[in-house]
């Protein structure tokens, strides 16, 4: 199964020369919060909208392999956060294959960002329920 990852398209590219990327959500990095922020495919609109609404600026959705960031030893932990159980990354995200499936694009469009089908990346629908 897979998660997702929407990033600044330029952090994402800064961050290839690392190896990883390590940028939680908009303005924070790892250290700052602690995990990376991800999504269901579910989540993926509300995620958008909520965070880079208010860019013009590309975005990559990245398609992140559950079974290899836990071969890697990276934890992943869902947890609630704006009555919403989300995925959360405790690591920094390895960018390379197997950990990063595909790299896909979100332009703005006039009515907002038009979104990439990710349907064919066996993506976790929802997020499960906690308790």
């Amino acid at each position: 199964m897979r998660i997702l990852h929407v990033a600044i398209a330029d952090d994402w590219e800064a961050c290839r020369q690392f190896g990883e990327y390590s940028v939680s959500t908009r303005h924070k990095t790892f250290d700052d919060v602690g995990f990376i922020h991800a999504s269901t495919a579910r989540q993926l609109r509300g995620t958008v909208d909520r965070v880079f609404g208010d860019l013009g600026l590309p975005l990559v959705v990245a398609v992140i392999d559950l079974d290899a960031l836990a071969a890697d030893g990276i934890e992943v932990r869902w947890e609630a956060s704006d009555d919403e159980v989300f995925p959360h990354i405790y690591s920094p995200i390895p960018m390379d294959a197997p950990t990063v499936v595909a790299e896909l694009h979100a332009l703005r469009g006039p009515d907002g960002y038009v979104l990439p089908d990710v349907s064919a990346y066996d993506v976790v629908e929802e997020a499960p329920r906690l308790g």
